[in-house]
């Protein structure tokens, strides 16, 4: 018998355990001539509770980054008070629009990376979020005023109070009631 021969014949034979059913081509692991190891490929795993966990995280990620912030220009706020005391009158109103939200968005970037909401399709909703915070921001003041007060002081939330009105929009503190 000639090699090639051999070679048909072991071709021949492994054709026939395919057709025989011994085997399929995904699950059969061919050792040496004679020999084939048939396994059944594990099942797809399905998804657990874990799996679901995960999928509503994604859809509640856009509106915690909303949220986070909102909170944040609450933060930087807060942390202007503290740091800076008054607003000083004479700034230009667009340019300490601009630092506020700056800083705003500096702080919920960072809360957020902290929260494990690193996706860079949430940042747009985290600038709306500040943008929103930065337009009804007073309105909360508005709503809890005696809140405010332990949290900033009595001086700030009563200039907050008769600088602005309450339902309204604040924009380059001017209120535009809605």
């Amino acid at each position: 018998m000639s090699a090639t021969s051999a070679h048909q014949a072991a071709f021949q034979a492994r054709l026939a355990r395919i057709q025989a059913g011994k085997g399929f081509t995904k699950s059969t692991v061919y050792v040496g001539i004679d020999t084939a190891f048939t396994y059944l490929p594990q099942g797809r795993r399905k998804a657990g509770m874990g799996q679901v966990a995960r999928n509503a995280g994604f859809a509640l990620s856009f509106p915690l980054a909303l949220l986070a912030g909102f909170l944040s220009f609450g933060l930087e706020r807060y942390a202007a008070f503290i740091f800076a005391g008054r607003p000083d009158p004479q700034a230009n109103p667009d340019l300490e629009m601009v630092k506020m939200a700056a800083t705003a968005f500096g702080i919920a970037v960072v809360a957020t990376h902290l929260m494990g909401l690193r996706d860079r399709g949430l940042l747009v909703a985290k600038a709306l979020g500040v943008a929103g915070g930065m337009l009804f921001f007073h309105n909360l003041v508005h709503a809890w005023p005696q809140v405010f007060e332990h949290v900033f002081s009595p001086i700030w939330v009563a200039r907050v109070l008769a600088e602005t009105e309450p339902q309204s929009l604040l924009w380059r503190g001017i209120s535009f009631p809605f």
